[in-house]
């Protein structure tokens, strides 16, 4: 039985290197398969291209330095500088969502550090530009974006929530940018507003995990919060 479209998009996001035959012969179906085959790999090189970071080159040295170092009592300062430093090479590789955000005591917490951290970088970069990859980053998460705000949508990035991976959102609207933040696994309470460092954010449910809301005091970012929560729509199951 062939493949619809619909469920190929949904493979082609979440596992673009399947080898499934029913997938490789759809990939070469038609010309609409062959495109989305295309984006995919588009996307998942410029994915490549922002992971391959350098790995230092004492990274093995000091790792056995701290293996085999005895315990210490005169400069105990040293094991623990070598210690930080492989845990952040650990850490800016991307192995692990968690660990950047374990720490947060709420959700407000995180959000107003995760917009303070890049969030004004982002937007900058988001304009003039249109998101092609909106598909191909939620169907990590088995969800669609309704086209209503999909076609808002100027720039999407997976980036860390307080419960693992999410994405990281620019809307283009008639006031002026604004950001979401997409939670798969965060529950919050809905409606909450909050202020920090000149915006404002509100907590939106979804019916699986949430969102944030964040824009400017005159954005009035309480209006996007039905088109935000009606957005996030979970992909159907082929019969």
């Amino acid at each position: 039985m062939s493949m619809n479209f619909s469920e190929f998009k949904r493979l082609l996001g979440a596992d673009p290197g399947n080898q499934d035959p029913a997938f490789l012969r759809a990939r070469e179906s038609s010309d609409e398969f062959i495109e989305a085959a295309r984006a995919s790999g588009r996307f998942e090189e410029k994915l490549n291209r922002a992971l391959k970071l350098a790995v230092p080159d004492d990274l093995i040295s000091n790792l056995k330095a701290v293996s085999d170092a005895p315990p210490k009592t005169a400069a105990p300062w040293r094991q623990y500088a070598i210690a930080a430093s492989l845990l952040l090479a650990v850490a800016a590789a991307g192995l692990t969502w968690r660990m950047n955000t374990m720490n947060f005591d709420s959700v407000e917490q995180y959000v107003a550090y995760h917009y303070n951290h890049d969030g004004e970088k982002v937007l900058s970069n988001s304009l003039g530009q249109t998101a092609d990859d909106v598909d191909a980053v939620l169907a990590r998460f088995d969800v669609t974006m309704a086209p209503d705000m999909s076609r808002m949508v100027s720039l999407i990035k997976y980036c860390p929530t307080p419960d693992g991976k999410g994405a990281h959102i620019v809307l283009n609207t008639q006031e002026g940018p604004v950001t979401v933040i997409y939670m798969p696994k965060t529950p919050v309470t809905d409606g909450e507003m909050m202020d920090f460092d000149g915006v404002r954010a509100q907590l939106v449910a979804l019916k699986s995990g949430s969102a944030a809301v964040i824009g400017s005091y005159a954005q009035d970012v309480s209006r996007f919060h039905n088109l935000v929560q009606n957005a996030f729509l979970p992909v159907a199951a082929e019969a």
